[in-house]
């Protein structure tokens, strides 16, 4: 289906632009007081402004990043990798080729640092986001999975499947310097003037009318208009969508195979049939997605083409907690941010409460020489204040009553602290502070039970690691398989193999697994394998197995390495032992064929002398009969004579 022209493509753009900038407006505004309060920026202007003009403590005692810091390390932690399963047999070889090719260009591009960069903003905000790209500025054309800030994107307003998966369409904006435009798109910089269309401020200038600055409003979000600064940056916008394309999936008569077939190549092969055999085709009129993205500057549509993945958006998102009234995704900070709002507060007032009380006195003026000096020295513990005959044994100046804190504002500050742990769901378990006499089993119970209450946020990773494991298939088979040399470890061990195009290489199932570099995987593997090891050893597992097996042992990866490779060497004793057993083997074959040759041979020679006496016997027998039919036949003739 060919692009719309220029001028209805940015219409409907600039449609779209509208319907999804408006609900995303208020999820940015919380958003970012996501990130401040993770950062410990969590008291409001308003607030700190009381505070400091009533000479009170600013207190925060950030409690919010330890426990996003913790689910993030948990991910880390527990890292999982991507395996391409053929369904086909013949496919295997391909099969550790793509898998190999995966693992080659997530670490040449470093893609579990910003997957996990990802992960953590999905903690925070509720949504994560990466591109999967190729780097246009390396020679030979590598593929870059890279962590988008979540504020500068845009997605679908009527979306509500986890990770996104129902989405039409997501805007990206991101700001250029005049130099990455003319790169990018030669030329387009001059053509670029005054957007026929602009958003009249973003959320922040939305949220606060006070703007008095020429041109914040354009400047202080991602989302704002799409315009030209003027700092000499450009205001891109990258708009990607799926069209619904109509098929047909026919049977062709003259080859009796299944074809898919565009609408003009059915109506030909209709009229093909028709004119040669007189008979109606058979299809099936069927639907697909199309997808495509466009760039857009100031009004102009700097560039529109088809999408370098056919089966989906180049972003892939992780997805948090739904909010099913707003339509929105938020993480775990929402939740706590209240507990800590309240508990800052509550420390606040303890703080100003022990610092008022009790530091004043009641005196009588006559009780000072200087009343004017005693206000400035009294409470200066190395000057000498002065005061009136006998005052003091008069009593002429007394201490202040000292205040008493408000009945249970310790306690409230207490439950402030620990709610934040308890609306999260990380218990002090996960997050390594449990400081109480538990057994092992008891804590590691506590930690799986936390984990569960995460699990959610897990899924949706597991699901982005499928979706983007398919993406990425795509792009390794169609954008670098020049017969580059890949590292591969299959059973032979590592080896380099070059990765070429095949047909039917799509065919895969991709499969999440947990991979053996993972901290705690490792530890836990190794733990049980530390058990099982007498077993292991008493069945003689094959080289194979023990090799697969050293993946998961904490030694160092050289040292695995070089003793998988020793285990792969032939072993001379081993060989020759081997070589006796064949040879002893053999042995016993030939010393079982012959007593099976003897065995066979007095057989046959019984059965022949069994055979002798029974032709004997037999010729015995027709003797005797002969000689009784003969005699009595002779009996006969004498009783007739």
């Amino acid at each position: 289906m060919p692009l719309p022209s220029d001028e209805d493509l940015l219409l409907q753009a600039k449609m779209h632009w509208k319907e999804d900038r408006d609900r995303a407006i208020e999820w940015r505004i919380e958003a970012r007081e996501d990130y401040a309060f993770v950062a410990g920026e969590q008291w409001d202007q308003q607030d700190k402004q009381r505070l400091k003009d009533s000479l009170r403590p600013i207190v925060t005692f950030n409690r919010i990043g330890p426990v996003i810091d913790a689910v993030s390390g948990t991910e880390i932690g527990n890292r999982q990798e991507v395996r391409y399963i053929p369904r086909e047999q013949g496919d295997v070889g391909v099969n550790e080729v793509l898998t190999g090719a995966a693992d080659w260009v997530r670490d040449e591009c470093d893609a579990e640092d910003e997957e996990s960069d990802g992960f953590t903003d999905t903690v925070i905000c509720g949504m994560g986001w990466t591109e999967t790209r190729l780097d246009t500025e390396s020679e030979e054309n590598d593929i870059l999975i890279e962590r988008i800030d979540p504020m500068e994107m845009t997605w679908d307003h009527a979306a509500r499947k986890r990770n996104l998966g129902d989405a039409r369409r997501l805007f990206r904006v991101k700001d250029y310097t005049k130099d990455e435009l003319e790169a990018q798109w030669p030329g387009k910089a001059e053509e670029i003037g005054r957007p026929e269309f602009e958003e009249e401020g973003d959320d922040e200038a939305e949220s606060n009318p006070h703007v008095t600055v020429p041109g914040d409003q354009y400047r202080s979000g991602s989302e704002a208009s799409w315009v030209v600064d003027k700092k000499n940056t450009y205001r891109v916008v990258e708009y990607q969508w799926y069209e619904r394309e109509p098929y047909h999936l026919a049977l062709d008569p003259f080859s009796g195979e299944m074809k898919t077939l565009e609408d003009g190549e059915h109506k030909t092969l209709i009229k093909r049939v028709m004119a040669r055999l007189g008979l109606e085709v058979r299809s099936v009129k069927k639907h697909r997605r199309a997808y495509y993205r466009a760039f857009f500057s100031g009004g102009v549509v700097l560039e529109a083409k088809e999408s370098p993945y056919p089966k989906g958006f180049t972003y892939r998102c992780i997805t948090g907690k739904r909010d099913r009234n707003k339509g929105t995704f938020y993480g775990l900070v929402r939740g706590m941010k209240d507990p800590q709002r309240w508990a800052n507060k509550f420390f606040s007032t303890i703080l100003h409460q022990i610092a008022t009380s009790g530091k004043g006195i009641m005196a009588e003026k006559a009780a000072f020489d200087n009343v004017r000096k005693a206000e400035e020295d009294w409470a200066n513990p190395d000057s000498i204040t002065w005061m009136a005959q006998d005052a003091l044994a008069k009593g002429r100046v007394q201490l202040k009553p000292g205040g008493m804190l408000p009945t249970g504002l310790p306690q409230m500050l207490e439950f402030a602290i620990s709610s934040i742990r308890d609306v999260s769901g990380v218990n002090l378990e996960l997050l390594g502070m449990a400081d109480r006499q538990q057994a092992g089993v008891l804590e590691y119970q506590r930690k799986q039970a936390g984990m569960t209450i995460l699990a959610g946020l897990f899924n949706s990773l597991r699901r982005y690691r499928k979706e983007q494991g398919r993406m990425l298939l795509h792009f390794i088979t169609e954008y670098i398989s020049d017969g580059r040399l890949i590292r591969i470890v299959g059973k032979e061990g590592e080896q380099y193999v070059p990765l070429l195009k095949q047909e039917g290489t799509l065919t895969y199932d991709v499969i999440v697994d947990d991979a053996p570099t993972s901290p705690n995987q490792k530890e836990r593997v190794w733990s049980v394998l530390a058990q099982m090891m007498p077993m292991l050893l008493s069945v003689q597992l094959p080289t194979v197995v023990w090799t697969e097996l050293l993946k998961y042992s904490p030694l160092p990866a050289g040292l695995t390495a070089a003793i998988s490779e020793e285990l792969r060497k032939p072993n001379p004793a081993a060989q020759k032992q081997a070589q006796l057993d064949e040879a002893e083997q053999q042995a016993d074959i030939g010393e079982t064929q012959s007593k099976t040759e003897l065995n066979r041979a007095k057989t046959e020679g019984e059965l022949a002398e069994i055979g002798h006496d029974a032709t004997r016997i037999e010729n015995e027998g027709v003797t005797a009969i002969a000689n009784f039919v003969g005699g009595r036949m002779d009996a006969q003739d004498r009783v007739q004579r």
